[in-house]
């Protein structure tokens, strides 16, 4: 094998590739990423750990046809330093990677292409196309709130439903739930909702994250594929009941009031300087028009700042970790937010002043 490619065009497929390559797998090879020629003019970049896969067709001059694997990482930042825009790659007889650009030379260690897992077949998927910022909106609308406990698998992904039309995304830790709805048309028609991992959704992202023009995504055995011209994305389903998020979100809080997210964003950053690095607890108090953030730590100090916002209603006062909405108010685009409360052992919900269907719960905490 042999070829020439630009610098960055190799750092395209590489980027995703090194991100899935899996360095702490039982199987070394899954640290690798996969290099095959495809005719005259194309290369192969994949890379697995088994249940994400990505495949990018990347242009190059094929000298000699064949095939190799080498550290994802370790050649993605090779690469990444390379002084040239052109890279010459070629396969040695002991299955090592000659790289060459310019006056630097690199020659890394490799394993043959014939012992690297079959990549999932992207090609034969059936995918619909949808607009790419209303899924990479839904995607960072829920992302964050995904559990990371690896043992509570029904938590450890993103909700994803789709009825051809609407589309829904929601996640939960436990802790607090974000649920995002966009209109998808021309989407998948699912008649249950699948459960895509955190990894994969993490990967999905990375795959759009600067796309313009529509992608398409689809359901095939037991995978979510997303296809994006020349890459292709394959992401092993959870199997598990995800929890009935409908009954989670309060329905009538009659303690809500409306005020700048930005002046309530930068208070609670403020004030969570003086919380615990553990919980991050602040105390909520509302009052006849004005909500208190409080913080208090015995080891740093104590912390209030007071928010004016047109409420009549009744007093109450509520401990909530100051993260959890740093991370939701973050990803709001309106200049308010509308904020729900009931009683001290309950959440609250936040929701864009605009009415949008983006609904984030966050469940209290005593203080």
């Amino acid at each position: 094998m042999e070829f020439k490619i630009r610098k960055d065009e190799f750092l395209r497929g590489l980027y995703l590739a090194q991100g899935i390559a899996d360095r702490k797998s039982t199987l070394p090879i899954l640290a690798n990423v996969l290099l095959r020629t495809d005719g005259k003019d194309k290369l192969l970049c994949g890379a697995t750990d088994l249940n994400v896969s990505t495949q990018v067709t990347l242009n190059a001059k094929i000298e000699k046809e064949g095939g190799l694997t080498v550290g994802a990482r370790q050649l993605y930042e090779i690469v990444k330093g390379l002084p040239d825009d052109e890279v010459r790659v070629k396969r040695t007889e002991q299955n090592w990677a000659e790289i060459k650009s310019g006056k630097v030379e690199f020659k890394v260690v490799g394993v043959t292409d014939r012992d690297y897992p079959k990549l999932p077949a992207i090609a034969e998927a059936q995918t619909f196309s949808v607009e790419t910022a209303a899924l990479r909106d839904m995607i960072a609308k829920t992302i964050f709130s995904v559990s990371l406990d690896e043992t509570r698998q029904h938590l450890a992904g993103v909700l994803f439903e789709s009825d051809g039309n609407i589309a829904r995304m929601v996640s939960t830790d436990g802790h607090r739930l974000s649920k995002a709805a966009r209109a998808l048309p021309g989407g998948p028609k699912l008649a249950a909702g699948v459960l895509i991992p955190r990894k994969g959704i993490v990967e999905l992202r990375r795959a759009i994250e600067t796309r313009d023009a529509p992608t398409a995504i689809g359901i095939h055995d037991g995978n979510f594929v997303l296809k994006a011209d020349d890459v292709g994305i394959s992401v092993k389903l959870i199997e598990g009941q995800f929890p009935p998020y409908e009954q989670v979100i309060p329905k009538d809080n009659e303690r809500a009031f409306v005020l700048p997210r930005l002046t309530f964003l930068d208070a609670l950053r403020r004030v969570s300087l003086m919380s615990s690095d553990k919980t991050s607890g602040v105390r909520f108090g509302l009052d006849k028009g004005k909500l208190s953030i409080e913080s208090d730590n015995p080891d740093l100090g104590a912390a209030r700042e007071e928010i004016d916002i047109a409420y009549k209603g009744t007093p109450v006062q509520i401990g909530f970790n100051a993260r959890y909405f740093i991370d939701l108010l973050a990803e709001i685009e309106t200049p308010d937010v509308r904020v729900e409360l009931a009683g001290e052992l309950d959440p609250a919900v936040v929701r864009p002043s605009d009415g949008s269907d983006y609904v984030c719960v966050v469940m209290p905490m005593r203080l």
